[in-house]
């Protein structure tokens, strides 16, 4: 008779408890294990968050093993500041400032919104440094379609509770239709032992923690990503940003939204609303209540902006496809064109998916 094999070994315990089975095709005995680590209990055991964990999630290491995408950031973040326009600031309650061309002096390719949201005050209360709240009926009430052009893009921050429907309902009234959502994932690396398990910092209807924000983003006109790569710049960048949340009670957004704008965009007039001091930045207009100090002036902003013949360039009023070389737009360089992501045009598609066999959209 063989000799009798080893002792069946026990299954592997993984770090906070799970059982991690052998690997498949092991031998009885066999020593191939592997091990998996629950960020879940992790996080209910010590308050990390299992986004802490993820790898070149920091702009500075991002890019490293794609230089290629590491190169074309680098030159488009030059361009950008290289041709934006010097930083200003409107100190202005929103309730009273009417939006129109008249009080900034031309309209807007880009608007971004960070409303404050009544559940921000929810989520930290008696923290919240100033607690003026608006409910979504007030900002919808906004007449952001005043001074947006065609076409134009808007951000709205809507948190996690009813600014997620919400939104939806003024990017319609504004005249925007919704084309992406981008999430902000908070990490908490530099505090994990903040009280935010606790009750008071949570929904009252919440489930899980809650440890995201979304920012929708809505378009208005026709843009094509094929044909209008004088407008728009697509995937320079991914809808999901992971960075440090903020101390509780701040409603401080993440500066990476505003070189995913940038990056995007090429529209050079950009508006932020409901702006704090630390939003101030070049190339934005920054209008908000809890400002210190104006600078703002609609004839100097607007003389960023000429048109050949040395008018002030308010709108595209042509009604139809903005032309490459307007005004209002960033010029690009050959070495960006050359790095670029680009989409084949419509009928390469089709032509290719038929070849295929596939159908095309």
């Amino acid at each position: 008779a063989p000799p009798p094999g080893p002792p069946p070994q026990p299954p592997q315990r993984g770090r906070y408890g799970s059982t991690v089975p052998p690997m498949p095709g092991a031998g009885p005995g066999s020593n191939t294990k592997t091990v998996s680590n629950d960020y879940c209990q992790h996080f209910v055991d010590t308050g990390q968050r299992p986004q802490n964990f993820l790898r070149d999630s920091h702009l500075t290491d991002r890019y490293e093993e794609y230089p290629k995408l590491k190169e074309l950031i680098m030159r488009k973040d030059e361009l950008v500041a290289r041709t934006a326009t010097p930083p200003y600031y409107l100190k202005a309650d929103l309730r009273q400032l009417k939006l129109s061309p008249e009080t900034f002096g031309t309209k807007f390719d880009v608007i971004l919104v960070d409303p404050p949201w009544e559940e921000y005050v929810r989520r930290a209360p008696g923290m919240v440094r100033d607690i003026e709240t608006w409910s979504w009926q007030d900002i919808m009430a906004l007449e952001i379609e005043a001074i947006a052009d065609n076409p134009s893009f808007v951000f709205l921050w809507c948190g996690t509770a009813e600014g997620l429907e919400a939104g939806r309902h003024c990017l319609k009234k504004w005249g925007f239709r919704r084309c992406e959502d981008i999430c902000w994932i908070k990490s908490n690396r530099e505090h994990p032992q903040r009280k935010y398990l606790s009750v008071v910092n949570q929904e009252p209807t919440s489930i899980l923690a809650h440890t995201k924000e979304h920012c929708l983003m809505g378009i208005r006109g026709t843009v094509r990503r094929a044909h209008d790569g004088h407008l728009i710049h697509t995937n320079c960048d991914t809808d999901v940003i992971v960075s440090e949340e903020p101390a509780l009670g701040s409603t401080a957004k993440p500066e990476e939204m505003y070189q995913i704008i940038e990056r995007f965009c090429l529209g050079r007039r950009r508006l932020e609303l409901f702006g704090e001091e630390h939003n101030i930045r070049p190339g934005w207009v920054t209008v908000g209540r809890a400002l210190s100090t104006s600078n703002f002036s609609s004839a100097v902003y607007a003389s960023h902006f000429k048109t050949h013949d040395g008018s002030t360039y308010i709108e595209n009023r042509g009604g139809g496809k903005l032309p490459p070389g307007a005004p209002n737009l960033l010029p690009s360089t050959e070495e960006i064109e050359a790095l670029r992501p680009k989409s084949p045009p419509h009928n390469e598609r089709f032509d290719r998916s038929n070849r295929s066999g596939n159908t095309a959209d």
